[in-house]
């Protein structure tokens, strides 16, 4: 019996430890952006916003694509000055899901189009974990 309560004990401990390291997700920000007409100019395909991200917090892009049927998937460019610092398109790969750690605190660009210059409606949720 001693060894059984024991038992539970060890597990309820290991439960409580798990729960107590659980990260927790933040909203920051929503962004929807629809292109449903190509222009001629290059930065009217695209959507534009200033972040500010401090240092030391982990940040996560979630793409939500095809909304309403429309074909285009949605790349993110984050940029400090002119410097690209994440992108969610490498070589051939896409990711629906991406991570930042931020190094330095400050302002941030964030440039969203569309992959292959397609025709797109998507949300971009962006989540700090604390």
């Amino acid at each position: 019996m001693k060894l059984f309560r024991l038992l539970i004990l060890i597990i309820l401990l290991a439960n409580i430890s798990q729960l107590a390291s659980a990260q927790r997700e933040i909203f920051i920000k929503q962004i929807d952006f629809k292109l449903d007409k190509i222009s001629d100019i290059d930065y009217e395909n695209e959507y534009f916003v200033t972040l500010k991200f401090n240092k030391g917090s982990k940040y996560v892009f979630k793409m939500q694509n095809h909304i309403d049927q429309y074909e285009g998937e949605a790349v993110i460019e984050l940029m400090d000055a002119a410097t690209l610092i994440l992108t969610n398109v490498l070589a051939d790969k896409y990711y629906e899901t991406i991570a930042f750690v931020c190094n330095k605190t400050g302002f941030y660009d964030l440039l969203v189009s569309f992959k292959d210059g397609k025709l797109g409606y998507s949300a971009v949720d962006i989540v700090m974990v604390q």
